[in-house]
């Protein structure tokens, strides 16, 4: 067995060097995970997770916040595994098209297939707000750069012949099923783009021009990149920054990243709260009072935000009550009444409550 090993590692040594180190890496984050629960084995060895500060303030903030090389998390995540199933399939596949991959390119040109691989079929994903870990893109990605060179590769025609082939696919399109009937969480998108990539690569590296080309199509990398660590279509991202800066600075620092959460998503009563709040801890009790309404008008159901607004009202002066009610009114039209009569039951509270 160990002779096979060691003759399989000379063959090919960056497959099996990589695919050691995804090994390595999976029980490491095992064994943290089992010490410390709470902080997240795999996130702390560089893999991209969700994580969350309140109800609708979630998403991976390891890549929305931090160092500029933050962003290697996300080809490190192709390392990490869920469990010893999803590790043992990844790196068996890898163990049959890595060797067959790595004998018919210069090794560094290998490497950086791996590199690229590991990070373009993931990026789609987190666009859709999935963290996906695992080398199954690198191993698709290989599956598509394979389907090419077959066609010019005895050898290689004969290792991955039409029923290997036609397996490969058969996985490809189960694991679609699966998930799509909610059984498995499977990052379908990162597979086919995996495949996709592979197959482009080994296209353009069959045209005269197309080594270029395909290089030159790798500067759109940055970019893509630069909008899963800055999403500034997220009200999530928004809300987090804005807790960063609150955290921080004070609630003033991320009153302008509460606004843009909101403006981008209505249904986020807290960050509603925090915003009327920093009107009231400024002695804008109106102003609070029109944030609290306005946050009750899309979050109906909010008993914070409900309850802040009867303390509002409660320290509200007087000669503010009909412009309150005006507000009160534009906001829940016909409902306005029973919101009223809702909103006037109080209970005692005290003034440091409307800055909280």
């Amino acid at each position: 067995m160990f002779a096979a090993l060691r003759r399989d590692f000379w063959l090919a040594p960056v497959t099996f060097s990589l695919l050691a180190a995804s090994v390595l890496l999976f029980f490491a984050a095992e064994l943290s995970q089992s010490n410390d629960g709470e902080s997240g084995g795999r996130r702390a060895f560089g893999a991209v997770e969700g994580r969350r500060f309140e109800v609708e303030v979630s998403g991976p903030f390891d890549l929305w916040n931090g160092p500029w090389w933050r962003w290697v998390r996300i080809p490190a995540s192709a390392f990490h595994h869920a469990n010893l199933l999803h590790l043992f399939c990844n790196v068996s596949t890898l163990w049959f098209l890595g060797p067959l991959m790595e004998r018919r390119m210069r090794r560094t040109a290998y490497l950086g297939f791996w590199f690229f691989s590991a990070t373009v079929p993931l990026l789609p994903e987190y666009y859709l707000d999935h963290y996906p870990i695992g080398l199954s893109g690198v191993a698709c990605a290989m599956f598509g750069w394979c389907l090419i060179e077959r066609q010019y590769d005895a050898a290689l025609a004969w290792r991955l012949n039409d029923r290997v082939v036609r397996s490969f696919w058969m996985f490809l399109f189960l694991f679609l099923g699966l998930s799509a009937i909610g059984w498995l969480p499977i990052a379908n998108v990162a597979h086919f783009v995996g495949v996709g990539y592979g197959w482009l690569n080994a296209r353009a590296s069959r045209h005269r021009n197309g080594r270029m080309a395909w290089i030159a199509a790798h500067a759109v990398l940055p970019l893509a990149i630069y909008g899963v660590l800055h999403p500034f279509w997220n009200a999530r991202y928004h809300a987090f920054l804005g807790r960063t800066a609150q955290n921080a600075d004070g609630l003033s620092a991320g009153v302008p990243h509460f606004r843009e959460a909101v403006r981008r998503d209505s249904g986020l009563p807290k960050v509603w709260l925090s915003l009327a709040a920093e009107q009231a801890s400024q002695g804008d009790r109106l102003s609070a009072w029109k944030l609290a309404i306005e946050g009750l008008q899309h979050n109906r159901s909010s008993e914070e935000l409900a309850e802040f607004a009867r303390t509002v009202w409660r320290f509200l002066p007087e000669q503010d009550h009909e412009a309150a009610r005006e507000v009160l009114r534009l906001a829940f039209e016909e409902d306005a009444p029973s919101w009223s009569k809702n909103l006037r039951m109080a209970g005692p509270s005290t003034e440091e409550s409307l800055g909280r």
